[in-house]
Order: C-alpha cells, then structure tokens, then sequence
C-alpha cells in the first residue's frame, strides 16, 4: 500500500479544523500510521520544502496562470524570484504555530488525498475538497499582504516526494503497522466470498 504525507497547517490547527480534516480521509478509506502534533523547526521545514527548479517552476506557473486569468499582471519576474519568496514565506509560516503531521495509507494514497484535498489556491477548489469547503484564499490577495497562502494543509505530489517528506517527519519506528477494518473490507479479495 502507498503512504503519503499531509501536514495540517496552522491555519487550520488554529481554526480547529483537524477532526475534520483527519476524518474526511478516514470516511474515505485511508489508514493513520503515524500522527503528532510539532512545533516545527526551521530545519524540518526547509528540508520539507526542498527548492528545487520543478517546485520553484510549478508555484510560478500555478499563480501566474491565476492572475494572468484574472488580467492582472504578475509581479515576480521569474521562477526563481517567486519560488525563493514563496519558500521563505512557508517557512516562516509553517514555524509560527503548531502544525499536525500524519500519514496515511491506501490503495493511491497520493492521488486520493491530493484529490480529497483540491487545488492549491482554495478558492479555485472545487465544492466537496477540503480547500473547497474550508477555506477561500486567493493568491492574489495573499500577494498583495505579502504572506503564504492559507490553504490549510500540505500533501504531497507524489510517491517519491511522499517518501522524502515522510522522512523529514518521522522515523520509522513511528510508523505504525496495524491490522484495520479497511484491510480486509476494502482490500482483500476473498472478505465477501461465500
């Protein structure tokens, strides 16, 4: 089964927002094997957000994209000016408040939580999302109060940055393996044979 990480940020912590969020993805199916609440260190969260050229490219053409729909002009000149920005701005975010780690577990893990969660910029998401349904923030206007995007929860992209980031938030004895209803129910092909 895949494993992925979501980091509910404090923006939600803050809103009380975690029960919530944690049982959409139980309602769904998904399997908690490790969960703790941390006051982030800068180390742990630049680790966690790791400023590469794809991230850097992928943010500046999310919100450019956002902006230039909207016609108005974007104010950072590349990749590199916004990414830097936007790194040192979710870093200092994701310090100055509890923040909940967790994985979970599931046949496409990734996927389906990148889904139940929705787009980046919550008031692009889609009713029925986690953004869509608990958060209306726009990057516009986060640009403009020159702050992070309050987007209450981080997951990620995919198996293999869902790997490193599982990494810089747990060790492996805090991942728990367990037997759940859901491992038989959802996952084993003899469960509703006669």
């Amino acid at each position: 089964m895949e494993k992925t990480l979501v980091l509910i940020k404090p923006d939600g912590v803050q809103r009380g927002l975690v029960g919530e969020i944690i049982g959409r993805f139980e309602r769904v199916g998904l399997k908690l094997v490790a969960m703790k609440m941390v006051h982030a260190s800068h180390d742990d969260v630049d680790k966690h957000y790791a400023l590469t050229e794809e991230w850097m490219k992928a943010v500046y053409d999310k919100a450019k994209a956002k902006y230039e729909a909207n016609g108005q002009p974007f104010p950072y000149p590349d990749h590199i000016a916004y990414g830097t920005e936007i790194k040192r701005g979710l870093v200092d975010f994701l310090k100055s408040s509890p923040i909940i780690a967790l994985v979970l577990e599931g046949e496409m893990a990734v996927s389906l939580v990148r889904k139940l969660v929705g787009s980046t910029e919550p008031a692009s998401s889609a009713p029925g999302t986690i953004r869509g349904d608990l958060s209306h923030d726009t990057y516009a206007l986060s640009n403009t109060q020159n702050r992070p995007l309050r987007n209450l929860i981080h997951a990620s992209g995919n198996v293999e940055e869902a790997n490193n980031e599982i990494k810089v938030w747990f060790t492996d004895t805090e991942l728990y393996k367990y037997e759940h209803v859901n491992d038989r129910v959802q996952y084993d092909p003899a469960w509703f044979m006669s």
